[in-house]
């Protein structure tokens, strides 16, 4: 028994579906692999080993079953979009898109953390995402998002909001790193835009005659 390998110049069309596993005739079948596990395909045609993953964040809402879509706008923007119950949030360059960062000035310690950031915006039920806590208060806050419970002077310069994190028997605040200190209120929240009311469609003209000249019956089959 003679056997025949053929060349495989590259793997540019990726992966074959299985109806195509033995079609050697189409021309998708020299540039494709049967399958690819834990690799990834090069634009060029070959193939790389998948790179490791990492940590990046705990997920928003563990309470619902959530899902990592990777989303690539182009070939130098790449997202993984975490999709949960009513609620999207895109992570990218290893952490989260995320708005303007605020900086905090303190943090008590309570059944329900008390965070004070000027003009901090917030509302009750919104999502906060901390980062850049010093000492024993980082380890739990750090790197995780935490709910908003309550909402003290939102656009004021004492504003504090709390979250429903247990930092009571946690050392006391000292220092958090990054972020910016509003000096008024932060820009207004998105409107929904105003949709315009549809326009009836224009009356068509009339049918106007052609030229002139004498009226021409078309031929029919009878007359032939």
């Amino acid at each position: 028994m003679s056997r025949f390998r053929a060349a495989q110049p590259n793997f540019s069309r990726g992966e074959l579906a299985p109806a195509l596993h033995a079609r050697f005739d189409v021309d998708a079948w020299n540039a494709a692999v049967r399958r690819a596990r834990n690799v990834v395909i090069l634009k060029h045609g070959g193939l790389s080993k998948r790179p490791g993953t990492e940590l990046v964040a705990e997920v928003l809402d563990d309470s619902a079953p959530n899902r990592l879509i990777p989303f690539q706008f182009s070939l130098t923007q790449s997202y993984a979009l975490e999709m949960g119950q009513g609620y999207m949030a895109p992570c990218a360059h290893g952490g989260r898109v995320v708005e303007e960062e605020l900086a905090i000035t303190h943090i008590s310690n309570a059944a329900q953390a008390r965070v004070s950031a000027a003009f901090h915006g917030f509302a009750a039920g919104d999502v906060v995402y901390l980062s850049g806590i010093a000492g024993g208060l980082g380890d739990l806050l750090n790197g995780r998002a935490w709910r908003v419970t309550g909402v003290t002077d939102a656009n004021g310069l004492n504003a504090s909001f709390t979250i429903d994190a247990d930092t009571s028997a946690l050392p006391a605040f000292t220092t958090a790193e990054g972020g910016t200190n509003r000096a008024a209120a932060g820009p207004p929240a998105a409107v929904a835009p105003v949709v315009p009311i549809p326009i009836a469609p224009p009356i068509a003209p009339p049918i106007r005659g052609g030229g002139g000249g004498a009226w021409r019956r078309p031929l029919m089959q009878d007359d032939r």
